[in-house]
């Protein structure tokens, strides 16, 4: 008999820069969770490991299961939630034991010279929990990559369209073993860019939300930036899907997805919603296949994922030029800073104006150095490995020469 498996996403926006009802709208979201209505769940934005341990205490009794992915840091966001300095914003919660977790970070995460960008500051991640259900081994994914700031020009395409690979690579490498893969988490990709075709092409990873049996008529699948959202303040922005349970069976595991919906909308007798984004909830439904009635499980489409991943070293080429000019321009601030110096000397200014024009000279030289020879080099090598990782396989594949 098939098994059933809930999974529910959602990204709860836990910044306190916007919103100063946190405690409350986290509060509900443990009260909805109590519901048990929910086997598997993938939060993201749960910055502090305060709120995160409330939470473990509240939804106890019925996903007693959990576990918390760390970052190396999240400088952005430790004046104002003390304890996101150790947190990664990303967790899971399960009804079925956790028997393995493993955590990868992203290797392109954004830029340091951004910091009302703070995509380098969280250092985003993909984490995975495998987990004994009665039915399946399953991996469940849960991840929140680099964010989308400029639809009209994304400046951090290069950086998203490398996550999205590295997590593709990530889920095939490490779900080989598993009679399920699950991905659940915000993507930040709509269902037409690049990226998201990345991930779905090169894991072979189905969408739940295109492939359910049942959905509500009503229901647009559209997960941030609605107008009955009370966190709105993008109008400019078109809505968007980018919350996402995606889903893969094997040889040994039959899956398809029955329902999916968008939940999670207004806090029931408040005028506020639970987050800025919709919760997209996946019920999926499970069958174990016998040895004798094995069949081997679809790979992905190669000459979409050929197609895909062509646009995308294009991307990178573009990136590892442009870094090669970022380059160029700190070495200019560098020697122009060199220069100011040693007319400020020739001079012969007061003293204290030369001293003070030596020390910010000074930290522009330092700024422009870290900049010009580590961050862009980090970038730089970062395309790099992303683009050749990119070329074996298309230089494998059997469509290459079609």
């Amino acid at each position: 008999m098939p098994e059933t498996l809930r999974v529910l996403t959602l990204n709860c926006w836990g910044i306190p820069y916007f919103s100063s009802d946190i405690p409350a709208r986290f509060e509900a979201i443990g009260t909805e969770l109590c519901t048990g209505r929910y086997d598997v769940v993938s939060l993201q934005e749960v910055w502090s490991q305060d709120v995160y341990e409330k939470m473990v205490s509240q939804v106890q009794d019925v996903l007693p299961y959990h576990h918390y992915f760390y970052r190396y840091w999240d400088l952005c966001h430790f004046s104002v939630l003390h304890s996101g300095w150790h947190g990664s914003g990303v967790c899971i919660f399960s009804k079925h034991p956790i028997v393995g977790a493993y955590q990868y970070r992203f290797t392109l995460n954004g830029f340091p010279h951004k910091p009302h960008h703070p995509d380098w500051y969280g250092g985003k991640l993909a984490g995975l929990c495998q987990i004994r259900h009665p039915g399946a081994e399953i991996n469940v994914y849960a991840t929140h990559t680099h964010t989308e700031y400029n639809h009209e020009n994304d400046k951090d395409k290069a950086h998203r369209v490398s996550q999205a690979f590295e997590l593709s690579q990530f889920i095939r490498y490490t779900g080989q073993s598993a009679d399920v893969n699950i991905l659940a988490g915000d993507l930040n990709n709509q269902p037409f860019e690049l990226g998201l075709k990345i991930i779905q092409a090169n894991s072979g990873m189905e969408d739940a939300w295109l492939t359910a049996e049942h959905k509500n008529a009503d229901d647009s699948g559209l997960t941030w930036n609605l107008d009955d959202n009370v966190y709105t303040c993008y109008p400019d922005y078109p809505p968007c899907r980018y919350d996402y349970v995606l889903y893969k069976g094997s040889a040994r595991c039959r899956m398809k997805c029955v329902h999916c919906e968008t939940t999670m909308h207004k806090v029931p007798g408040k005028p506020h919603n639970y987050s800025d984004h919709e919760g997209v909830l996946a019920h999926l439904e499970l069958e174990k296949v016998s040895g004798q009635r094995q069949v081997q499980s679809a790979g992905p489409d190669q000459s979409e994922r050929d197609a895909a991943l062509r646009h995308a070293v294009h991307v990178l080429e573009e990136r590892i030029s442009s870094s090669a000019s970022s380059r160029l321009f700190y070495t200019s601030i560098i020697l122009i800073s060199l220069l100011l110096m040693l007319l400020s000397n020739w001079l012969h200014l007061h003293h204290l104006l030369t001293s003070l024009t030596h020390l910010l000279l000074g930290l522009l030289i330092g700024w422009s150095f870290w900049m010009g020879v580590v961050v862009m080099e980090m970038e730089r090598r970062g395309c790099l490995a992303t683009k050749a990782g990119m070329e074996v396989l298309l230089n494998a594949s059997p469509k290459k020469n079609v």
